[in-house]
């Protein structure tokens, strides 16, 4: 019996022996990713009018093979691919984006897994994307005397223009722009259908504070005045015309630069 008991208890020790004297299999290594840096030209753009130029380098170098620009625009989670571009032999690439939708926007870089190597991301780059809109076409506040029509001034023809209906009455229109707008341009004048020595005036005023003034009469055209709204949360334009001579007062084609 005793001997059946060492022979078992001799058998695990040897056992033992053997699985401690077996090496463990190591993991295999996790390939390393490419390292992508980025950067934008702009953080803040016109659409339509500027180009988004993400520049970076990829280490290590991959000259030949193309990297991905990928964006997302606004509260969207997913991303979506909308460029490539070759790597240089230096390792650097460009890439370009020409945005046209007002709002925020963010940028990353893809480089793909190749040559051993594991893909890589660059940072996330946020930028604000603006856009020149009609301001007849967004819904106004309180209004008084005036109308969103086309209008003649100087024989030219001005579409989406606000005009006073009636001469000599108080006219007034506002807007809420929410401290998302940074520029007004229009142009203001008296239209063509103003009698000779009519006269009138217009206010353009931000929270209160008077941003433009200016005195009107046939013949007198203030054409294409860029105004800074930066900030504004309302926006206010007040016309007066007069009653005899009849006037017809209007800002011409107003447009708003605006992030939303």
């Amino acid at each position: 019996m005793n001997r059946i008991t060492t022979w078992a208890a001799a058998a695990a020790l040897a056992a033992g022996s053997l699985a401690l004297a077996t090496p463990a299999q190591a993991a295999p290594a996790k390939a390393a990713s490419y390292k992508v840096t980025a950067s934008v030209n702009k953080t803040e753009v016109v659409g339509k009018e500027d180009v988004v130029k993400v520049r970076g380098r990829v280490t290590p170098k991959a000259a030949g093979q193309k990297v991905t620009l990928q964006q997302r625009v606004g509260k969207k989670k997913s991303w979506k691919a909308t460029g490539t571009a070759k790597i240089k032999q230096n390792g650097t690439y460009v890439l370009k984006d020409d945005p046209s939708t007002a709002g925020t926007r963010q940028y990353r870089v893809l480089k793909p897994a190749s040559n051993g190597f594991a893909k890589g991301f660059s940072e996330t780059l946020d930028v604000t994307v603006y856009r020149w809109q009609k301001l007849g076409f967004r819904t106004p506040g309180p209004s008084v005397n005036i109308t969103p029509r086309g209008v003649t001034i100087g024989a030219e023809y001005f579409t989406a223009s606000l005009a006073t209906t009636t001469s000599g009455a108080p006219s007034s229109v506002e807007y809420t722009l929410g401290r998302k707008c940074t520029e007004m341009r229009a142009t203001f004048a008296l239209t063509d259908d103003s009698a000779t020595g009519s006269s009138g005036a217009v206010t353009v005023s931000g929270d209160g504070a008077v941003l433009a003034a200016h005195a009107l009469s046939v013949g007198v055209v203030v054409a294409d005045q860029v105004i800074d709204i930066e900030d504004v949360f309302r926006l206010k334009l007040d016309l007066s015309t007069s009653v005899a001579p009849a006037a017809v007062a209007a800002v011409a084609t107003p447009e708003v630069l605006c992030a939303g």
